[in-house]
């Protein structure tokens, strides 16, 4: 079993991967913080990136989008993050698990992604989940292409935060993340290690 700071590359579910400073330029995944929704060593893995924002959205212009038009709430902003370059048509919200109808995916964390009108409708009346984030598509990795970027030193592994995932400040969320398992981004050379 190999392992890279004390966590197994086998199953990496319920993890955050950090961006290693100075990786990724002019990438999406430049300065990326990935919640990592499953992972197992027979079929890859599945992210969604946390920190990336696209733009605050009339809530009523978001189910216009999806083609349904029974909210209208003017006054109320959804926050949309990129999820990833896969599939980024598709939307998936990722929020606490006290609401679980209809779920796409149980998480560790007491997480959960929904992909459907439903929790909207919930967010939109106050009877959704509790903290939730809407993501655009999704970061997958083939079977051994994490563990490969793993051992090339281009992420970093660290627990779950809740308070870092719906940090409402989110372009604070990947340093603060990084400051949480005690690295100083200062303190990385550029074009060092394996990138």
């Amino acid at each position: 079993m190999n392992s890279i700071n004390n966590y197994s590359l086998d199953n990496l579910t319920g993890k955050f991967l950090i961006a290693s400073p100075h990786c990724f330029f002019s990438d999406i995944f430049n300065k990326s913080l990935i919640y990592i929704t499953s992972h197992n060593a027979e079929e890859g893995a599945v992210g969604l990136i946390i920190n990336r924002l696209v733009n605050k959205v009339p809530f009523h212009s978001v189910m216009t989008m999806l083609k349904n038009e029974s909210i209208n709430l003017d006054s109320s902003s959804l926050s949309v993050f990129m999820g990833g370059p896969v599939e980024p048509e598709r939307g998936f919200i990722l929020h606490t698990a006290e609401y679980n109808k209809n779920l796409l995916l149980n998480c560790p964390n007491n997480l959960a992604v929904s992909s459907n009108l439903e929790i909207l409708k919930a967010i939109s009346d106050g009877s959704g989940p509790k903290k939730s984030l809407f993501v655009l598509g999704y970061t997958g990795w083939e079977k051994g292409q994490l563990d490969q970027e793993m051992l090339n030193n281009m992420w970093i592994v660290a627990d779950y935060d809740s308070d870092i995932m719906f940090l409402a400040d989110h372009e604070k969320k990947w340093q603060t993340a990084l400051k949480n398992i005690g690295v100083d981004n200062s303190l990385f050379a550029a074009g060092a290690g394996h990138c």
